[in-house]
């Protein structure tokens, strides 16, 4: 095989390998529900923050967005933005968390802070809900399985 033939596979293997990387994981809404059931939000407002989650980053929990405004960065499947709420490359901010941690297939932590968002300041904190939901049809989601809770049989 040729030296540039094999330049030339590498290199696409890389960029396939870098782009699977970077497209990170796309939730369904349905699957948006579970993770917020799970963390115990308020079912009442499940809907506005799978709108929240749609408009701002298309359910992507790897998205990375920026710069914006003073270098700021916004991370993950809520867009946490790294001007307040998160320091880039370690713990800070608001969540005190780096804000890399919110850009992976984990959404646990970017639920949690969130929530400390949308308790200080509301929904209004972000762009996209305003534009997109505030107002507006909000995702129907009476199609997604609740959680069951488990009902223990006592003998």
């Amino acid at each position: 095989m040729k030296q540039e033939t094999k330049l030339c596979l590498i290199l696409s293997l890389l960029a396939v390998l870098i782009d699977s990387q970077v497209e990170g994981r796309i939730l369904t809404q349905c699957e948006a529900v579970q993770e917020l059931q799970r963390a115990k939000v308020q079912r009442s407002l499940i809907s506005n923050w799978v709108c929240l989650m749609e408009s701002e980053s298309g359910l992507n929990t790897q998205l990375i967005t920026g710069p914006k405004t003073a270098s700021s960065y916004s991370y993950g499947i809520f867009q946490i933005n790294s001007a307040k709420w998160c320091s880039r490359g370690h713990s800070g901010g608001i969540c005190n968390k780096r804000c890399e941690d919110f850009a992976n297939d984990d959404i646990t932590d970017d639920i949690e802070c969130a929530k400390k968002i949308q308790s200080m300041e509301g929904f209004k904190a972000w762009d996209g809900w305003m534009k997109k939901c505030k107002n507006k049809p909000l995702p129907n989601i009476g199609n997604c399985k609740r959680r069951r809770r488990r009902r223990r049989v006592t003998v």
